[in-house]
């Protein structure tokens, strides 16, 4: 499945349907090199947020072209500094793999200081009173953030939150990104959302033969059961604020991307 271009035609699609007006904000925290949603939250006639440490010059000139405002930090829980493990991948240097979490699969030995800043200081930086996409895409720290969406209030949740998972190895050997210690947090991520009244979800994951897979988070029992494909390798989630979209709409989004959703998932999809 061709997840990150799977996900740019879903929020194509969906954002505008969220937020017609574009009222509120959309934030791409952890660009990365390549996929950039911030270009597509720009094209899309939104105010835009990039969050990125180590910006590309492709992310500096996209920038300046739209404009996009570009933070060159790192979203923690704290205002100050941390250090940041450099990424790498196949034993060459990678800026997408860095990450706070020294042990983090994708990070090396290699460290910088970096300046970061919580949940609240960014939204106030920014003066976003409302926030119509969150995308965040930060290699195992996905969950110190999303904990604080907790501290909002409900009209200021995001109405659409989407963050990584997995990654370096399957669900079925439980390594990397698929440890328990980021299993753990991935599945917490999912409880918070839920907690905070999250519903309508999709999940697009990179393993070969998988299809995109959509679930209601408030009938999950967590304690019980997760979403995720057993070969899963890593993908995206993206959860919906109090939105319901038809089975047949995310069908044809996905369709050439890797094909139909699920069947399984057919029969909960609230139409």
């Amino acid at each position: 499945m061709r997840v990150e271009a799977c996900c740019q035609a879903l929020l194509e699609h969906l954002l505008p349907d969220l937020d017609p007006h574009r009222q509120g904000v959309c934030f791409d925290v952890g660009v990365g090199t390549f996929a950039f949603y911030c270009e597509l939250f720009a094209q899309l006639g939104f105010a835009t947020v990039a969050v990125e440490p180590s910006p590309t010059d492709k992310l500096r000139s996209l920038c300046q072209q739209y404009p996009i405002r570009l933070l060159e930090q790192c979203l923690s829980d704290r205002v100050g500094t941390q250090t940041l493990h450099m990424g790498q991948f196949a034993n060459l240097a990678n800026s997408n793999f860095s990450s706070l979490a020294a042990d983090w699969f994708g990070a090396s030995t290699i460290t910088r200081l970096v300046p970061t800043l919580d949940l609240a200081t960014l939204l106030k930086q920014v003066a976003a009173a409302r926030i119509t996409a969150f995308k965040l895409d930060i290699e195992g720290w996905e969950p110190v953030v999303i904990q604080q969406f907790a501290a909002l209030l409900a009209e200021q949740l995001p109405q659409m939150v989407m963050f990584e998972y997995g990654g370096g190895s399957s669900r079925n050997q439980g390594e990397k990104g698929w440890s328990p210690k980021f299993l753990t947090g991935t599945m917490d991520c999912l409880q918070t959302l839920q907690q905070l009244g999250y519903d309508f979800s999709i999940m697009v994951d990179y393993a070969a033969g998988t299809q995109p897979k959509v679930f209601d988070l408030q009938t999950l029992d967590l304690a019980q059961e997760a979403p995720f494909y057993p070969n899963g390798v890593y993908g995206n989630i993206l959860c919906f604020y109090q939105q319901q979209f038809s089975a047949a709409r995310i069908q044809s989004i996905c369709a050439p991307y890797g094909g139909g959703l699920a069947n399984w998932v057919v029969s909960k999809l609230v139409s």
